[in-house]
């Protein structure tokens, strides 16, 4: 028969390593939302929409995610790493009649617009696939 090794630990040893654990583990936890909460919500929101746009899976509904023009323009950088032109919008907005999908004023910037995942996703496999 093998001998299995043991490790004996009091109370007190045992209390001590589990609280040190538990700080450890809500020390990562604290970080992690930390994180998540100094993240600008166009950053954010920039991140879903790259998602979605490269697996429409990623997203359970997109007719509840919106976004602006600003962000649609950064989907895809130009060859310097700039944000697309407004410029570009405008043609892409025509080409793709995005212009006449629904869209809402955004809550943050007033009079800008915004439109759904689902909407930009079809004018954007659109437009896309054209070129």
């Amino acid at each position: 028969m093998e001998a299995l090794r043991a490790l004996v630990l009091t109370d007190v040893q045992l209390r001590d390593m589990l609280m040190e654990a538990a700080k450890q583990g809500a020390a990562l936890a604290v970080g992690e939302l930390s994180a998540q909460l100094h993240q600008a919500p166009d950053d954010a929101t920039l991140q879903k929409l790259r998602a979605y746009l490269a697996d429409p899976a990623s997203l359970a509904n997109p007719h509840e995610h919106w976004a602006h023009s600003g962000l649609i323009r950064q989907v895809s950088a130009t060859a310097r790493g700039k944000p697309k032109s407004t410029a570009w919008f405008m043609k892409f907005q025509r080409e793709t009649t995005l212009n006449e999908c629904y869209s809402r004023p955004s809550p943050a910037y007033g009079r800008r617009r915004e439109w759904s995942f689902f909407d930009i996703k079809l004018a954007w496999d659109a437009y896309y696939r054209r070129r």
